[in-house]
């Protein structure tokens, strides 16, 4: 049986590939979210606001996207801490 972390929050996990971002929407309780952004294990509709970044590159990618992109106000970039102390 595989344990997940909780977060606080709905998130985006995101990386970049060959240059192109790529963000996964995931629940707060840490399940991979399809498209609906529907948690079958919740039993709730998601609505994901922060975007975790794997790596600072990642973070300021993001970071620099946010600032230039006002529809995107409400959301939050964090450097997510488990996969940085593994980098």
């Amino acid at each position: 049986m595989e344990k997940r972390k909780k977060f606080k929050r709905d998130f985006f996990y995101a990386t970049l590939e060959g240059g192109e971002l790529v963000m996964e929407p995931h629940c707060a309780c840490g399940n991979y979210l399809l498209e609906e952004y529907y948690c079958e294990k919740c039993k709730k509709q998601c609505r994901c606001t922060e975007i975790r970044c794997r790596n600072k590159e990642t973070f300021e990618y993001v970071n620099r996207f946010l600032k230039s992109n006002k529809s995107f106000h409400n959301f939050t970039a964090v450097l997510d801490e488990e996969t940085e102390k593994g980098d």
